[in-house]
């Protein structure tokens, strides 16, 4: 009130907010599971006149209007259900103290005693008193945060966050060169026909499409779900809007904002704005083009080896475990040779929030990329907005002026790229690995002088390097270990950045594993059985003797929450000794009693028996051998055809009390399993993306179910098939396992082949062989037509398939498939059912039966998994 009407007593208005539901309802949300699909595609009916005759912010509004009515008319809408109202006060010294009481109590009516009595009234007024003090300061923190809007918190936040990635965080060397490096314009046009610059086809999408997980949507509020759910014809538009977007090198406004979700960081102080995590919600529809312009950048690095070899964040066929290997690895190889490791392990401040674009874009030119891939990244990097939302309040817009977008698919690939030059500083002595910006380097040597000198000069290289890139090393989170199993002392290195020592420890985490110096790894599995004891306690609230989940739900949430934590790393910390690794067996029998219903007194054995669960000494040998073989098959991999030079192997021998390495162990588990000298299928180079894959297969019988429908009729439906195609040579293959061979044979209308396998491989592989040999041997024959019939409707599947795919040889058969259709062969592939009287189908059968040539062919990893997995099973029945 702005007339006070001469009195001293100014009002205080107050709004009670507690019964106010806008603050205690979600915001509502489609509900999928009762959605009409069949409804609501036939309303997102999107059409091309929508797509051609208007610009492209204009198209893009259409389509978002159409799928949104239509989503609004065939999902019902789910309805805010009321927050459960949580007492703030309650901490953990209260829970304590009210377990306290409870025990006290319970101790009390068992025996009531005088002085169980006192305790309990003792434990009484200690809860109160713990009660009554958490709320009082509970509320004067609640008081002290009261604010009149919560759009303040969020404009709050959101200008810490554009502070962040504003260019004035930038040094002034660094500013003075970033200007500089700006003035000089990129082009990026070209006149030449690039084929990562074709138009996107409709292949492309789906496969894309297809990979894509339910995620929150972003300010046009349409998920993936929705575009998953229109028809074919009105995906088809969508893609024409994507290559108008990708030709005429533009780029929505919409596109170009986000909404951050503030997440506070664990144990973090609330009114600190910079203690929040971004959650970044961005368009699936721009998300969805992200995806199709990223395939095509990673591909064009990728077949160019651009990416440094050690570099593994975000790759094909790499993980952490790679840098954990290497760095393992290192220490062992310098510990069996008494010599001293340093390893140095970095911390880039605000990474992403600081990464320069224009030297983004410059990288770019410098790879040689031009026309529409860079041009569009150049689109996609300008003018980035956000709005943060906290609650049902959004704050004002604010410009990322720096850095690569937050939630956004190309962003990882383009911070690998900018920092992928990092690597090359090293000097040669130095060694270095990345996992995205989790950078570490390492030197061994003899002397401490010398490791110390060698990594002052990497130091300053990087540091060098990152004064004129726009990256920020900090030297008070960076530190390093000092690798040494040697008698005596030995002084540690003092290694300077930025005028500050870098810090020695004894220990280090680094993607999530402890290395100690003395590589033990007994402080690791310490700090992993306290996270398995706190993750147990969902089993023990889950489970009872007399109620409780059924033993295959319980055994599902243990494999989850708790198998996949000892799971993670023990490539590398199985190599520990058996006393270490035995402290982890507690857990696993703990949990397979409470999954179980035994008593503490049943046998461990017995134990492993009835969940079917083997120990982890196994498990963690199988999970071992499977990435073993991921790097025996996978060229690109730094690690790939590792071997011991010949005087460390005598060195090993020479000192069997040392820690083998990992190869060493891998390669005498596989000799134990009589798998060491079997060839391994390597992995295909890449395929491009843009790249349609012309493969059809014809199934005449597919509306014919095989239980119910007799021989003739397969027959007949079989010889009008041939009378169609009577100017294709019939070719018949077919593959057969039995319990001790594994076979396949190939009919041509002159000539049969027939062959048999390694025992372990699978029937799919015996199929898919048997094709590419059919393919092989028409090579060699004049040009002509071809029918190749086949009854494995999974190997026709797999050849046809939009996912990536798993088996080599079917990347094998289709590019034999391409070659022989470039040189003009007509090729028709066919199913055909097994065992109907079809003669020549039976014939291949019948040879593949009695096959005796053996054929000396790789085994593809996937049967070498199975195989392993079977040979530990009966390690583990025999022991």
């Amino acid at each position: 009130h702005d007339n006070l009407h001469n009195s001293d007593h100014f009002p205080l208005i107050i709004t009670d907010n507690r019964h106010n539901s806008a603050n205690h309802y979600y915001s509502p949300k489609y509900v999928y599971n009762a959605a009409d699909w069949q409804k609501f595609s036939s309303l997102a009916d999107i059409t091309s006149a929508i797509i051609d005759n208007r610009t492209v912010d204009e198209a893009l509004e259409n389509i978002i209007s159409i799928i949104k009515t239509a989503a609004d008319a065939s999902i019902p809408l789910a309805k805010g259900t009321r927050r459960r109202q949580y007492k703030p006060w309650l901490n953990d010294l209260c829970q304590q103290a009210y377990k306290a009481q409870q025990k006290a109590w319970n101790t009390f009516r068992r025996y009531p005693t005088t002085a169980n009595l006192i305790k309990f009234k003792k434990s009484k007024a200690d809860s109160r008193r713990l009660q009554r003090q958490s709320q009082r300061l509970s509320w004067r923190k609640y008081i002290s945060t009261i604010t009149s809007s919560t759009s303040k918190i969020a404009d709050t936040i959101a200008s810490s966050l554009a502070q962040i990635s504003s260019s004035r965080n930038y040094p002034d060397h660094f500013l003075a060169h970033k200007l500089k490096e700006e003035k000089t314009k990129l082009n990026f046009n070209t006149q030449s026909d690039l084929p990562y610059n074709n138009s996107f086809t409709l292949l492309e999408f789906q496969s894309c499409l297809s990979t894509v997980h339910n995620s929150a949507p972003g300010p046009d509020n349409i998920g993936y779900i929705l575009i998953k759910h229109l028809t074919i014809e009105s995906q088809t538009n969508i893609l024409r809007l994507y290559n108008r977007i990708w030709q005429e090198q533009t780029f929505p406004t919409l596109w170009h904002q986000a909404i951050i979700i503030p997440v506070l960081k664990p144990g973090k102080d609330a009114t600190n704005p910079l203690n929040y995590r971004p959650i970044a919600l961005t368009c699936c529809l721009c998300k969805l083009l992200e995806r199709l312009v990223n395939r095509r950048l990673v591909h064009y690095l990728e077949t160019n080896n651009i990416i440094h070899p050690h570099q593994s964040g975000f790759r094909k066929g790499r993980c952490t475990l790679h840098n954990l290997l290497s760095l393992e690895t290192d220490i062992r190889l310098a510990f069996l040779q008494k010599k001293h490791l340093v390893a140095i392990f970095f911390d880039i401040e605000k990474a992403y929030d600081r990464t320069w674009r224009h030297g983004i874009l410059s990288d770019l030119y410098a790879f040689g990329l031009r026309g529409n891939l860079p041009i569009f990244i150049r689109n996609f990097l300008r003018l980035r907005k956000f709005r943060v939302r906290v609650g049902f309040e959004f704050s004002d817009s604010y410009i990322q002026e720096e850095g690569v977008p937050q939630g956004s698919v190309l962003s990882v690939s383009l911070f690998i790229i900018k920092i992928n030059n990092i690597l090359h500083q090293l000097p040669s002595f130095v060694k270095g690995h990345l996992y995205v910006d989790d950078l570490y380097i390492s030197c061994t040597g003899n002397h401490i002088s010398f490791i110390e000198q060698q990594l002052q000069t990497a130091v300053q290289k990087i540091k060098h390097w990152s004064d004129f890139n726009g990256f920020n090393f900090s030297a008070s989170k960076s530190s390093g270990v000092h690798f040494c199993r040697k008698r005596g002392l030995h002084l540690d290195p003092e290694i300077e950045m930025d005028g500050r020592i870098i810090q020695i420890e004894n220990q280090v985490r680094f993607l999530g594993i402890l290395f100690d110096r003395k590589l033990t790894f007994l402080s690791h599995v310490k700090c992993l059985r306290k996270r398995c004891e706190r993750a147990l306690n969902i089993l023990k609230v889950l489970s009872n003797t007399s109620w409780g989940a059924d033993r295959l739900s319980l055994q599902r949430i243990y494999r989850a929450t708790i198998l996949s934590k000892l799971d993670y790393g023990s490539a590398i910390y199985g190599s520990a000794r058996n006393s270490v690794l035995k402290k982890l067996d507690p857990i696993h029998h703990s949990a397979l009693r409470l999954c179980s219903g035994a008593f503490r007194t049943s046998p461990t054995s017995s134990l492993y028996v009835d969940c079917y669960e083997p120990p982890l000494e196994i498990r963690r040998q199988m999970l071992s051998l499977h990435y073993y073989l991921r790097m025996s098959s996978n060229t690109r991999h730094p690690c790939h055809g590792f071997q011991l030079r010949p005087f460390l192997h005598r060195l090993q021998q020479a000192r069997p009390s040392s820690v083998p390495t990992f190869f060493t162990r891998m390669h005498n588990l596989m000799k134990d399993f009589n798998l060491h000298e079997v060839p391994i299928s390597l992995q295909p180079s890449f395929l491009p993306p843009w790249k349609d894959s012309e493969f059809k297969y014809l199934n005449p019988f597919g509306s014919f179910d095989k239980s119910n429908t007799s021989d003739t009729i397969f027959q007949q439906l079989f010889a009008d098939h041939r009378l169609r195609f009577h100017d294709f040579v019939p070719i018949y293959t077919d593959g057969s396992k039995l319990s001790s061979r594994v076979s396949f044979a190939v009919v041509f209308p002159k000539s049969v082949s027939a062959f048999t396998l390694l025992p372990f491989c699978s029937i799919f592989t015996a199929e898919i062989t048997a094709v590419f040999h059919a393919l092989k041997q028409i090579l060699k024959c004049p040009i002509g037509k071809y029918a190749i019939y086949t009854n494995s409707l999974s190997v026709l599947q797999a050849l046809n398939s939009l996912h990536c795919k798993g088996h080599p040889l079917v990347f094998s058969v289709l590019d034999l498939y391409e070659k022989l259709i470039s040189q003009g062969f007509s090729l028709v592939f066919c199913w055909v059912p097994s065992h109907v009287g079809i003669a020549g189908n039976e014939q291949a059968d019948s040879n593949a039966r009695s096959a005796t040539h053996f054929s000396h062919e790789p085994v593809p990893v996937c049967d070498l998994k199975k195989h392993i997995k079977s040979c530990l099973q009966m390690k583990w029945q025999i022991h």
